[in-house]
């Protein structure tokens, strides 16, 4: 809760904003109450994951409040200089009640460039009934991580290649300031995504994600602090650790690095458009040089362009995770001195020395597949299975007027990890369905849901959430 320190002046920097900017662009301000109850003492799974850190899911039943006030972007496209603001407060009261800042943050763009910082959601891809918005190491699962964002704003065009080839980028440093193993460590992004326009109607998008956690203070007296800004570009970089360096980052490549590559490729026909995209996870070289190659997020989107069918929009994914580059057998025999050892595996958003994992606010920060986190000491202590697999089906679309729907069905099997595998494998099939009503010319929005989990590793729940929401 450390950003609570900050409500004062989180207050009087939206008061202002507001003042100076009612007249040139509309502000948005949002409240919502949402009331969760669940048959078990933890609430079902889609209704804690992909909420960007909001639901505890350690309750039986949960009252959240929210309030967002804040500025978009106005014609992105077209205007030369941009601005956007906002926050985002939320109080949730149930058996384990708190608080928590969830945004705050002010950009402004130049031509399509823009600088952001602060805390803050990244757009929500594929109608919002992905696993993981497309990205297995980025889902919209835990909170926003504070940091200071360059990048451009969607996709911009080469000179002198016309419309066939496209860009767009961006580069950030984030702060990890929540109780983690690693005291203060850093977490670094870039990304870099082209695009080929073949046709009116086909283009063809390629990607590269690269995530860096780095610095900080370990409480492993041999390790201590880590080294910091001065070694900045070996981390960026993905090089090897200096002499100041622990043993194995010397060895390998300094701090916790892992990434992506991103496919996507795009037809438009004459009612819809069909998607179909591919997450390729990586920890090291083996990942990069696809030595882990059957383990990917794949997905299709089919979006229909009439939105007032009964069904606008389809998503199917499998995600697989259980390889992590091991080809045959965890352990191999050793030629030269005639002994059994056991293989290196990726061991995919666990670390060493940065035992907290890919994870902020004891959420894992890639797909929400990757669970349970361990929580060791009131801190997340890594994940305890990284390895498994999962069909997932998302549909939405509308019943009749003003009312949508949205349902989501997914079935994964979990083994455990590598060094700890579980003795079962661990099945669980968990599902959504959600019913919206949303009319102009009524005072709220309603949305009414209900989940459930059934299986070996959590047994069976059952929960039901009201939404009401009033934007203006």
């Amino acid at each position: 809760m450390k950003l609570l320190k900050f409500p004062i002046l989180l207050i009087l920097f939206i008061t202002f904003n507001c003042s100076i900017s009612i007249a040139q662009n509309r502000v948005n301000i949002s409240v919502s109450n949402t009331t969760l109850a669940g048959t078990d003492s933890i609430l079902p799974f889609w209704f804690a994951a992909n909420q960007h850190g909001k639901i505890e899911a350690n309750n039986s039943f949960l009252n959240i409040s929210e309030l967002f006030i804040g500025q978009n972007y106005q014609n992105i496209n077209n205007q030369k200089i941009g601005y956007t603001w906002g926050g985002d407060f939320v109080a949730a009261f149930g058996e384990n009640s708190y608080y928590q800042l969830n945004q705050a943050f002010a950009g402004f763009s130049v031509k399509g460039w823009e600088l952001k910082g602060g805390m803050f959601y990244d757009e929500i891809r594929f109608a919002g009934l992905s696993t993981s918005n497309g990205n297995i190491a980025a889902s919209v699962n835990a909170r926003p991580v504070p940091k200071v964002r360059f990048a451009t704003l969607g996709y911009k065009q080469l000179p002198f290649w016309q419309n066939w080839f496209s860009f767009k980028g961006e580069y950030e440093e984030g702060f990890l300031n929540d109780e983690r193993h690693v005291d203060g460590a850093h977490l670094h992004h870039k990304s870099f995504n082209f695009k080929f326009q073949t046709s009116a109607t086909f283009n063809f998008q390629f990607g590269f994600e690269h995530y860096a956690m780095w610095g900080g203070t370990s409480p492993d007296a041999n390790i201590g602090e880590l080294p910091g800004w001065e070694n900045y570009w070996r981390y960026v970089f993905a090089l090897p650790g200096g002499e100041n360096f622990p043993v194995t980052d010397q060895k390998n490549i300094s701090g916790n690095q892992l990434g992506t590559y991103q496919l996507q490729a795009e037809k438009e026909y004459s009612e819809f458009f069909f998607l179909a995209y591919i997450s390729h996870p990586w920890e090291d070289n083996s990942g990069l040089n696809w030595h882990n190659w059957p383990d990917n997020l794949i997905g299709l989107h089919v979006n229909f362009k009439n939105r007032k069918s009964p069904v606008t929009d389809v998503v199917y994914e499998f995600t697989n995770s259980r390889q992590q580059s091991i080809r045959d057998s965890i352990y191999s025999r050793d030629e030269t001195t005639g002994k059994w050892k056991m293989n290196e595996y990726d061991g995919y958003y666990n670390h060493g020395i940065y035992q907290s994992g890919f994870t902020y606010q004891q959420k894992v920060m890639s797909s929400p597949l990757f669970f349970p986190v361990n929580i060791s000491n009131d801190i997340s202590a890594g994940l305890r299975s990284n390895r498994f697999f999962a069909h997932h089906l998302g549909l939405k679309g509308n019943f009749y007027g003003f009312i949508g729907w949205k349902g989501l069905l997914t079935y994964i099997q979990h083994l455990g990890t590598y060094s700890k595998p579980y003795s079962e494998v661990q099945k669980q099939i968990s599902g959504l369905f959600e019913v919206q009503y949303i009319n102009p010319g009524f005072p709220v929005q309603i949305g009414i849901s209900a989940a459930g989990d059934a299986g070996n590793y959590a047994g069976k729940n059952l929960g039901f959430r009201l939404n009401l929401t009033k934007k203006w």
